[in-house]
């Protein structure tokens, strides 16, 4: 993005551009998304201790996808459309498989061992149309030019990952918060096939 006024030495952006990219990385790192379900699911079944491996793994798999946009990634699938469209078909497929397996945990099932794990986490995340078309973004739109390129990439890389991680701790709250309230098996229940159908609607809308 080229600057209309003098960019800020550390981002290498100007100041209009960096207030559009911070509108953009709250409101797409807070909104409902694949990753903030997972997170506020297993939040509210086991309490944040047993959710920081998978806020972890969703960070370094989105840092990763992060460097991939920036490096070039974006481009990529920018000139080849039908490339993208069938990650996202795949992508949307594990996603169904993925909220499948929560909806049919049956409340005495509810335990340790079947919490989705780190791996569960990692590969969501890779798999999440929206956390792709995040990082794009990031990496083609707000990707900092001339002098100011290599560090400006590294800290808008790292004021997105710092920002997506707040976002996580925020559903994490709030899956405790469901968790505190909702004790009684059936109501866990309830709270994992809602979160199961959530899951499933963001899939299904980026096959539609």
């Amino acid at each position: 993005m080229q600057a209309l006024s003098p960019a800020i030495p550390c981002f290498g952006l100007s100041s209009p551009a960096l207030v559009s990219f911070l509108i953009f990385a709250l409101t797409s790192s807070a909104s409902p998304g694949p990753n903030n379900l997972l997170i506020m699911n297993v939040a509210a079944r086991s309490g944040l201790k047993r959710t920081l491996p998978c806020i972890l793994a969703i960070t370094v798999a989105f840092g990763l996808m992060l460097i991939l946009a920036t490096m070039g990634g974006g481009a990529v699938l920018h000139r080849n459309p039908g490339l993208a469209r069938i990650l996202g078909i795949l992508g949307s497929g594990w996603m169904l498989y993925l909220a499948w397996t929560i909806a049919r945990t049956l409340p005495d099932a509810m335990n340790a061992n079947d919490l989705p794990r780190w791996r569960t986490a990692l590969l969501l995340c890779w798999s999440s149309p929206k956390a792709w078309m995040m990082a794009l973004t990031t990496g083609t739109v707000y990707l900092p030019e001339g002098p100011h390129c290599p560090l400006g990439s590294i800290a808008i890389t790292g004021l997105k990952l710092a920002i997506d991680l707040l976002s996580q701790l925020g559903w994490a709250a709030l899956g405790m918060c469901l968790y505190r309230s909702a004790l009684n098996p059936q109501r866990l229940m309830l709270v994992n096939r809602i979160m199961a159908a959530l899951l499933a609607l963001s899939a299904l809308v980026v096959l539609i």
